[in-house]
C-alpha cells in the first residue's frame, strides 16, 4: 500500500465492507478467584479540579505525562485542544447500537465529531499494520477485546500510555472503581484500561426443547442423547469460544473437552448471531459460548432461553469490547484522550454498556438493568480470561489444543 494508490476514504470503506455482517463480541474476564474486582479504595488519583492550571500552560509536557507531543495536561486544556482538532477516529464493536449512540452522545457533550470504525478488531489490526508500514496513521482510540489489544496493538508498540491522561475527575477518582482505581490490565498498568467485567456463561439452553433440569452439571452434556444438538463459537480462534472452552478445560480437563467438542459432534461457527439464531429456533438447542447481547432480541420476543450456572464448570468473566486505549502518532491525540476519559466516565459507560450488554466496573453505575446471568456473583470462581498472564500463556496453549483437536 502506498499513499498515492489508495485514498483514506477508500481504506475506510474497505474496512467497513470487510466488517459488514460480522457479529463479534470479544471475550474475557476478571478475577479468577473472585466474582468481581476487589473492594474499592477511597481517595482519588489527585486529578486537578476544574479551573486549576490555565489552558495556556496545559500543553507543556509534565513529568510522567503522556508520551505524545502536544497533548494537554489539564482537563480544561485537553478539551480545548480536542475541540480545535475537531474530530476523533475510534475503532469499536460492529453492532449498530454503538455505531449510532457513541458518536451522537460524544458530539452532544463536546461538539467533536466521532468517526466510528465498527468491526472485527483482528481485521482492523491487519489493515492498520499496512497503513503504518506506509507511514499512514488514521486511528486515534480503540475500544476492543483483550485478544487483539494485547497480542497485536500493545505488542506491536502502537499504543501510548493512557493513565497519565486520565484528567477527568469523574474518571480519575479511585473511589469510583471496584478494583480501587481505574483498571489497567497490562503489566505496566498504564496503557490498557478495562471498563467492563461480565460473566460469559458456559451454557445456553432453549428450555422449550431442553429444560435446565436436564443439564444439572457439565457432565450431563456428555449424554449421548445430546449428540448433534450442541453448537458453539469456534474455540480454536480468538473470541468468546476460546474463553468459554478455556474455562471448561481448566475445570474439567482435556479429556472432558475432547469428549464434549469432538465426541458430541458440536457444530461450530465464527458468527455470534448464528449461535443465537440456532439456539432460539431450536436447530441446536444447546449452545456453548453464546453471548447474551445477541440473545436479547429473542428473549424479548418471548423465546425461553436460559443460561444456568453449572456447579462443576464455572463460566468465564470478560470485558467484551471494553478495553480502552489511545494510539501513538494519532492524528487527533487530544480528542483521543478526551474520548478515553469520557467512555470510562459514568456518563460514557451508561451510554455504552447497554449497547454491549456488559457490566460496568464502576461503583456508581447501576447494573440492575443487565440480565442476572451476566452479573458476577459472590463465591463463584470464574476464569479471568482478560488477565494478561492468562492471555499470553494458558489461553494460547488451549486455543492451539482446540485447533489441533477440531481441524
Amino acid at each position: 500500500m502506498n499513499n498515492n494508490s489508495i485514498s483514506r476514504r477508500q481504506m475506510l470503506l474497505g474496512l467497513l465492507a470487510g466488517s459488514a455482517g460480522l457479529a463479534l463480541a470479544a471475550c474475557g474476564g476478571s478475577g479468577s478467584a473472585a466474582s468481581a474486582p476487589a473492594a474499592p479504595a477511597s481517595g482519588s488519583t489527585g486529578a486537578k479540579p476544574a479551573g486549576s492550571p490555565a489552558a495556556s500552560a496545559a500543553t507543556k509536557p509534565a513529568a510522567g505525562g503522556s508520551s505524545a507531543a502536544g497533548v494537554a495536561t489539564t482537563w480544561e486544556g485537553l478539551v480545548a485542544a480536542a475541540k480545535k482538532e475537531g474530530k476523533v477516529v475510534v475503532n469499536g464493536p460492529p453492532d449498530p447500537g454503538a455505531r449510532a449512540k457513541l458518536p451522537a452522545a460524544f458530539k452532544a457533550k463536546f461538539g467533536i465529531t466521532m468517526e466510528f470504525l465498527g468491526g472485527n478488531s483482528s481485521q482492523l489490526a491487519a489493515r492498520i499494520e499496512g497503513e503504518r508500514k506506509a507511514g499512514q496513521y488514521t486511528v486515534d482510540a480503540s475500544i476492543s477485546g483483550s485478544d487483539t489489544m494485547f497480542a497485536t496493538f500493545l505488542k506491536n508498540g502502537w499504543l501510548d500510555p493512557l493513565k497519565p491522561s486520565l484528567l477527568l475527575p469523574d474518571t480519575a477518582d479511585n473511589a469510583k472503581w471496584k478494583p480501587g482505581s481505574p483498571w489497567f490490565r497490562e503489566p505496566t498498568k498504564n496503557t490498557v484500561m478495562q471498563i467492563f467485567n461480565t460473566v460469559q456463561p458456559f451454557l445456553t439452553l432453549n428450555t422449550q426443547i431442553v429444560p435446565a433440569k436436564d443439564i444439572p452439571n457439565a457432565d450431563a452434556l456428555l449424554d449421548p442423547k445430546w449428540k448433534g444438538k450442541i453448537c458453539a463459537y469456534d474455540p480454536s480462534v480468538n473470541g468468546a469460544g476460546v474463553a468459554i472452552a478455556s474455562a471448561a478445560y481448566t475445570a474439567k480437563g482435556a479429556d472432558y473437552v475432547t469428549k464434549l467438542y469432538k465426541g458430541q459432534n458440536v457444530v461450530l461457527t465464527r458468527d455470534y448471531s448464528q449461535i443465537a439464531d440456532w439456539i432460539a429456533h431450536g436447530s441446536y438447542p444447546i449452545g456453548l459460548a453464546a453471548t447474551v447481547n445477541y440473545l436479547q432480541p429473542f428473549i424479548k420476543a418471548g423465546i425461553p432461553i436460559e443460561q444456568p450456572e453449572l456447579p462443576d464448570a464455572a463460566s468465564a468473566l470478560g470485558g467484551g469490547f471494553g478495553d480502552v486505549a489511545v494510539w501513538n502518532k494519532a492524528p487527533h491525540p487530544n480528542a483521543a484522550r478526551v474520548f478515553a476519559n469520557w467512555i470510562a466516565s459514568k456518563e460514557g459507560i451508561e451510554v455504552y454498556a447497554p449497547t454491549q450488554t456488559q457490566v460496568s466496573v464502576r461503583t456508581d453505575v447501576d447494573n440492575r438493568w443487565a440480565p442476572a446471568s451476566i452479573i458476577p456473583k459472590p463465591g463463584i470462581k470464574y476464569l479471568d480470561t482478560y488477565d494478561y498472564a492468562f492471555e499470553e500463556g494458558p489461553r494460547l496453549k488451549i486455543r492451539d489444543f482446540f485447533a489441533k483437536l477440531l481441524k
